[in-house]
Parts: structure tokens; sequence; C-alpha cells
């Protein structure tokens, strides 16, 4: 076998590996730190707590004052956790690119211009895949805003009321019929009727109205009471579905947007050593595998689920955010789209090299 410059691109891909596991384990702890400080402003302003408490309903302004202070600290705490857990994805970018950069950069001085990106592309999608699926992609909250509690009764579900709307109803009944007796009364008559006139003109507004009257007040409860709040990623979708025993749907989303992709990594990297009746065997496998790769609709589905749980309308304010786990995942779909492309001009490349032995690396060594 032919000498081969591929050892150094290897190396550097284990390399890449240990670090980039490095910094999605920091990533992914500070993302679960960030998650447990959002879940505690949830709690804080929980509906169930504000509704069942007595200071929230009888000392409201002060009750919210110590909520608000202990929200502000919580919602501090959770900024700096997820600017934590960004800032190690970010090196593991910068660690990917510079990774991406010296391998193609390398194997284009090498003459193995197509090899070098293919390979670039493969250890780079295990960083993005291991990084969007370890850490969150989307959060998810129901709240309503200053929430208003109508405390209302009608006066007929009172006794006093209904007695009140009896004796009046019989006070007008009997004055109606002496008014025009009362009116002939020289001197103070008119007046007089009209006086009583106006209490039984009164009377009979009260009896009128009295049905639709609401008597009672509406209860405030200052900034957000939320209703709910989640904050999933791939494998925490994973576990809540195995955990709530629903573990076929489980075992499908593990297998098709995390085993069937390092799979797919796998072969292309076993495809780019293989000799070339080898390769072309396994490219048959990998063509076949990538038809039951669903990451790329996995990515369009979060995204969907955004956008309609962002704009749902059911009473209540609901919001929803993109977490950069989402855009990691993306990442991975964008460079396994590219690796299908590279992977091919690669083995036209080992095929066309193999065909003609002569040509030499820049050293001025043979192939």
């Amino acid at each position: 076998m032919r000498k081969f410059h591929s050892l150094p691109g290897f190396a550097l891909g284990v390399v890449l590996l240990i670090v980039s596991f490095i910094f999605i384990t920091k990533s992914r702890e500070a993302s679960a730190e960030y998650k447990e400080e959002k879940a505690k402003i949830a709690d804080i302003l929980n509906f169930n707590d504000r509704l069942l408490s007595f200071r929230d309903w009888v000392f409201t302004q002060a009750a919210w004052e110590e909520k608000k202070a202990e929200m502000d600290t919580v919602i501090q705490t959770a900024d700096e956790k997820y600017k934590k857990s960004v800032r190690f994805g970010t090196y593991l970018l910068i660690a990917v690119l510079v990774f991406m950069v010296w391998i193609i950069g390398y194997y284009a001085w090498c003459k193995r211009v197509y090899w070098g990106i293919t390979l670039a592309l493969v250890f780079s999608g295990f960083a993005m895949l291991g990084e969007g699926v370890m850490n969150p992609a989307l959060e998810i909250s129901a709240f309503k805003e200053e929430l208003t509690i109508q405390v209302h009764v009608n006066p007929d579900d009172f006794e006093y009321f209904r007695n009140m709307k009896n004796y009046i109803e019989k006070t007008v009944e009997g004055l109606s019929g002496y008014v025009d007796y009362v009116r002939v009364v020289p001197f103070v008559g008119d007046d007089a009727a009209d006086g009583i006139q106006q209490y039984i003109d009164r009377g009979k507004d009260y009896i009128d109205i009295n049905p639709d009257m609401k008597i009672g007040f509406d209860k405030v409860f200052p900034g957000k009471t939320y209703f709910y709040y989640q904050n999933k990623g791939i494998m925490d979708v994973i576990k809540l579905l195995w955990e709530h025993g629903n573990k076929p749907v489980a075992a499908a989303i593990g297998v098709f947007s995390i085993v069937v992709p390092i799979l797919k990594l796998l072969l292309s990297l076993l495809i780019l050593v293989a000799p070339v009746t080898g390769a072309k065997r396994l490219r048959k496998i990998l063509t076949y595998l990538a038809k039951w790769s669903m990451a790329d609709v996995f990515v369009i589905g979060l995204f969907l689920a955004y956008l309609s749980f962002a704009n749902m309308s059911t009473g209540v304010d609901m919001e929803s955010g993109v977490l950069f786990g989402l855009y990691y995942f993306a990442g991975y779909v964008i460079l396994s789209i590219f690796l299908s492309y590279a992977l091919d001009a690669a083995v036209r490349e080992r095929k066309r090299l193999t065909e003609n032995p002569a040509e030499t690396t820049p050293d001025g060594g043979e192939r």
C-alpha cells in the first residue's frame, strides 16, 4: 500500500474529539444549571401558589415586591449560567473552525483537498452533533401578565337582597295606587305626588337592574403568573418519553436522530480509508442508511413547534425561545449535507490518484 498522509489528520481529529468532549461536558453542566434557575422563576410566580397564598391576596404589593426581588436575583443567575454555557459552545465552535482550516489547508498542500475536506467535515460533524444533542434546543412557557381574578357575586344569591327586593316591590305596588289621591291635596299635593312618583320610579329601576348587578372587586396579581415552563433538548425529550412509558417513540427518536447520524459519520470515515472495492460496498450501505436519517426533519419540526407555540391563542400568554443547542444541531445537518458531496469527490479523487500513481506529493515523495 502506498504512502498516504492520513496520520496527521486522524491524530488531530482525535484531539478535536477529546477537546469537544470537555467543552460539551462543561456546556451541558452550565445548561443544566440554567434550566434549574429558570424553573425557579416559574416556581416563585406559580399559579397555584399565588392564588392560594393569603399574603398574596391581602398584602398584594408587599408580597409582589418580595417575589420580584427574589425573581430578579434568579434571572441574573440564570443569565450568567446561560452565557457560560454559550461560552463553552463558542470555544467548541472555534476549535472546530481551527481544525477545519488546518486539515483542509494541510491536505490541499498534499494535493488531496477533497480527502481533507471530508475528514474535516466528519470530525466536525461529531463535535456539532454532540453539542446539539446534549444541550437544550427550546424553552416554552405559559403565563398571564397582570392576572386578574373577578371576585363578584350576584345580589340575588343573598337572602338579604332578595328580601329587600320583595319589600321594594310591595312598597312600589302599594304606593302606585295613592299618587293620584295625593295630588289632589291642596297646596302640597303636587310636590308630594312627584316625590312619591320618584320613589316609585327608583324602586322600579332597582328591581329591573338588580338581577344584572354585581357586587365585588377585581383582584390583580402584579407581574407574570406562570402556569407552565419547560426547557428541553433532544436527550431530554428522549428521556422524558422513555420515563412516561412512550418507549417506542423514544427509541425511534434516539435511533433516527442520534444513532443513525453517528453511523453515517463513522461510515464516511471508513470509506475514506477503505480500499476502492470496499469503499463501494460501504457507499451502498451509507446511501441506504441516509434514507432513514431524520435529523433535518427534526430541526424543521422544532422550528415549527416554536412558531406554532409562540402564536397560540388560548387565553394565556405563550412564549417560546430557541436555545443554542438547536443551532448546533442545525449546524450538524448542514455539515452532513456538504459531507455527502465531499465524500463523492474524495472517492473520485482517490480513484484518480490510484489510476495515476506517478503523481507525487509536494515534497516529492510517491503517494
